[in-house]
């Protein structure tokens, strides 16, 4: 696929859900949805009380705080949130995230792969 300039507006992409309580995310980029490669972003939204449960996968992963406040487990350390911080997190590191906060916790997502399809999680 060749890469172009193109827009994504985040309410225009479906809303996808998991296992996890309270917790929706929207795919942004991803190369069997947009004209990318290299890079895979999307939004996530966890309701107060709810988390994405401990997990791992290959890839790296950044996340950039935009709402809210929460707790970030990574390993066995785990790292107060809150809008502005962003947290860079190593390939197979288990990690997860819970809103112990009253509002919406509201991330962005990035992974240095082509398609959300190449992230494969496993659940700890």
């Amino acid at each position: 696929m060749s890469e172009q300039a193109y827009l994504v507006a985040e309410e225009a992409a479906p809303i996808e859900t998991g296992d996890d309580v309270g917790v929706r995310w929207r795919t942004l980029t991803s190369a069997d949805r947009t004209p990318t490669s290299l890079l895979t972003s999307g939004v996530c939204e966890i309701e107060p009380g709810g988390a994405l449960n401990l997990h791992r996968h290959p890839p790296l992963e950044l996340y950039y705080f935009l709402a809210g406040t929460g707790i970030v487990t990574l390993g066995g350390e785990e790292r107060r949130v809150r809008p502005g911080d962003t947290i860079s997190i190593p390939g197979n590191l288990p990690h997860g995230i819970r809103n112990d906060g009253t509002t919406l916790l509201k991330l962005f997502y990035v992974f240095p792969v082509d398609s959300f399809d190449e992230v494969v999680y496993t659940n700890l």
